[in-house]
């Protein structure tokens, strides 16, 4: 696998621009499937952690609210699951490179949810493993037994407005950039942008929210056409085109166009 060459905080966290994590993410892509890279389509994300990353993936139920979608192991350790029979909580022994998933995501409905949580973890897994070494002195994760854990909490795509007070949330933002960065990558994300405004017959331009009805119908439409194309969600697509600028509510620039 392709390394990721960044400066680090003193507790091992990189420090690298979305700009930068955007490349990384394409090279990921065309270095596991260069396929991938020559038009859009959905990355086939559970087979990439499997014999890419070599991770080894399991779906158990990890608690009653189902509030935590996703954990990644990175060191070997117990993680409380619900027992399936009995319906209690029991420790659940897990290696190190093992990813569990909540096992409601395998749900038909839940699809895009499940694809999403598959690559925030494989993010960890390629982004954190330095923070969450166990020879890394200065950072730990009281919140579990094995402390050596990423977790994937219950929103169902990445926020527009995370906070990165912390370690903790700087990861998490990072993970969710580079998910997405992973399942829609800029090079065939720029081709389906165009393919969008060919069906229209109109030249590609950044779609500027409230400026006419037009733009406005084009920034609910193009976030379903990019949905369907790599199989996400409507969220998650519109949050990536206004990260890249490609809609936007006023005419700053980005660097999409």
């Amino acid at each position: 696998m392709l390394e990721l060459v960044s400066s680090y905080s003193f507790s091992n966290v990189p420090y690298i621009e979305y700009d930068a994590l955007d490349a990384y993410a394409t090279a990921i892509v065309g270095d596991y499937c260069p396929e991938n890279l020559l038009a859009p389509a959905p990355l086939d994300i559970e087979v990439m952690l499997e014999f890419y990353l070599h991770l080894n993936v399991e779906y158990r139920q990890l608690g009653y609210e189902r509030t935590v979608l996703g954990l990644t192991a990175f060191s070997s350790g117990f993680v409380q699951v619900i027992d399936e029979q009995t319906g209690k909580p029991e420790p659940f022994f897990v290696k190190s490179g093992t990813v569990i998933i909540e096992n409601s995501l395998l749900e038909k409905r839940n699809m895009t949810r499940l694809r999403f949580t598959l690559g925030h973890e494989a993010s960890h897994w390629i982004l954190h493993k330095k923070a969450f070494s166990a020879e890394n002195p200065f950072f730990s994760n009281a919140e579990y037994e094995n402390q050596y854990l990423a977790a994937k909490e219950g929103r169902i795509d990445y926020s527009r407005k995370q906070q990165e007070r912390t370690d903790s949330e700087r990861m998490e933002r990072q993970a969710d950039f580079f998910a997405a960065a992973l399942l829609m990558p800029r090079p065939t994300l720029r081709m389906a942008f165009v393919e969008f405004f060919s069906y229209y017959k109109e030249k590609p331009r950044r779609i500027i929210r409230g400026k006419t009805q037009l733009d406005d119908n084009y920034a609910k439409l193009l976030p379903r056409y990019i949905a369907k194309e790599f199989k996400v969600s409507e969220q998650a697509a519109q949050i990536r085109l206004e990260k890249l600028s490609a809609i936007v509510d006023n005419r700053k620039r980005g660097y999409f166009a």
